[in-house]
């Protein structure tokens, strides 16, 4: 859609004087022409993407200035249910010559606070289902997790709407949830609402790499060793920036460059680290085993359940560690160069200019080895 801004002859060129002759607080004509067409997409919305909602006015505080500007994502829905074939359900099949791609979409249950991971893939039981919450032990038995989302036909437009619903622009997204009553010791449908997963984690490396190993190990049946990982991040939000921003629409920006930037260094240590940890524990045994340890004081150990397993994991056994390693085998990195004329609002500009400013730049990120970190 063509901004406003694209059709007025030397608007560029009229604004960079400004910022060049007058003062260089000034932005320079592409910021300005970038900032000016997402305000004009604010209020005019993009048929294909959203369409803005009337603003609702301060009835809580009774202040006029504090007014909610919010916007429909329903335009995106029928986008993609235009170019996308739903719903998407996939597996992994080793006798196919082109095994079937794993969607993951990563959500946020609002009122739980949870991640929640949606996934094409089938479950242990051959079901499509999402599982979240406390895990519930009652009366010694072991119940489930407090939460479950089915969708055994796979991923819909929904889900992936769940997945994108950012937080105040766009409002909550709905989903039916079975969620756990422990007054009735059943389980009891009700709606709950989702917002966009990169609230939490925009690089939902954590739960890519779970999901990867649960999959193996219960779906599949490996008990050693899981497929090794590949894996490529596309950094879409700057993590570095060489000038502090001293004005309101570059801290804004900054802040929301530092909120959705990938922030998966930490994670993969973790991981990597968790899995030497089974490197050890598989050694630890295998020398006890050569110096005459006895197979049951070895079994007893590992059939003993785990002090600590967290309120939302499933109570496991030291055995169940053991088994089913997952390994990394090469993460590559890929990161957005920091731009001079970014804005803060530049998730509202859908001008042909932009879009194509983020094609090329994105293509010459991505070939342009100095930007690209292998870990």
């Amino acid at each position: 859609m063509e901004s406003p801004m694209d059709k007025i002859p030397g608007f560029v060129d009229w604004w960079d004087y400004l910022h060049n002759s007058v003062h260089p607080g000034i932005a320079s004509g592409e910021a300005a022409r970038r900032y000016f067409s997402a305000k004009q997409f604010g209020i005019t919305g993009v048929p294909t993407v959203f369409s803005p909602l009337i603003p609702l006015v301060d009835t809580k505080f009774f202040d006029p200035l504090n007014i909610w500007y919010h916007f429909d994502s329903g335009p995106l829905k029928k986008s993609l249910e235009r170019f996308a074939k739903f719903p998407i359900a996939t597996s992994f099949d080793e006798k196919a010559s082109l095994p079937q791609p794993r969607l993951l979409l990563v959500s946020v249950d609002v009122a739980e606070g949870a991640a929640v991971t949606f996934d094409s893939y089938e479950t242990e039981d051959g079901s499509r289902k999402s599982e979240y919450g406390k895990y519930i032990t009652q009366n010694g038995k072991e119940v489930g997790h407090e939460h479950i989302i089915k969708y055994n036909d796979g991923i819909t437009s929904d889900h992936v709407i769940a997945s994108a619903s950012v937080p105040i622009y766009y409002g909550y997204s709905p989903i039916e949830v079975e969620s756990y009553n422990s007054n009735s010791a059943n389980y009891e449908k009700n709606m709950r609402y989702f917002w966009d997963g990169g609230i939490m984690s925009n690089t939902p490396l954590s739960q890519l790499v779970k999901l990867h190993r649960l999959y193996w190990l219960k779906v599949k049946g490996l008990r050693d060793t899981v497929p090794k990982l590949t894996i490529g991040i596309v950094n879409v939000h700057p993590a570095k920036q060489d000038t502090i921003p001293r004005d309101h629409d570059g801290v804004l920006n900054r802040s929301n460059d530092i909120t959705y930037a990938d922030r998966t260094e930490r994670e993969q240590q973790v991981l990597l680290l968790v899995s030497d940890y089974v490197d050890l524990a598989r050694e630890l045994i295998k020398i006890a085993v050569d110096h005459g340890t006895k197979d049951d004081v070895i079994n007893n150990l590992l059939n003993r359940n785990t002090l600590n397993h967290g309120k939302a994991i499933k109570p496991r056994k030291y055995s169940d560690i053991l088994v089913g390693q997952f390994g990394i085998e090469k993460v590559i990195r890929i990161n957005r160069k920091n731009d001079e004329h970014t804005i803060s609002s530049k998730t509202f500009d859908f001008s042909p200019k932009t879009i194509k400013h983020l094609r090329e730049s994105g293509y010459n990120n991505s070939m342009d080895l100095s930007d690209v970190e292998f870990g």
